[in-house]
């Protein structure tokens, strides 16, 4: 993600009542896993 995208999404997640600790959380992984991590939908 850029920095833009990502003030975007903190403020967006801020508005809808997530805090910041959840935001820091959800943005390192989003930033450290791969897409082929994800398990499928079964």
């Amino acid at each position: 993600m850029t920095g833009k995208e990502i003030v975007n999404l903190i403020r967006q997640l801020r508005a809808s009542g997530m805090s910041d600790k959840k935001i820091l959380d959800l943005i390192e992984y989003i930033e450290t896993h791969d897409p082929k991590e994800q398990e499928p939908d079964n």
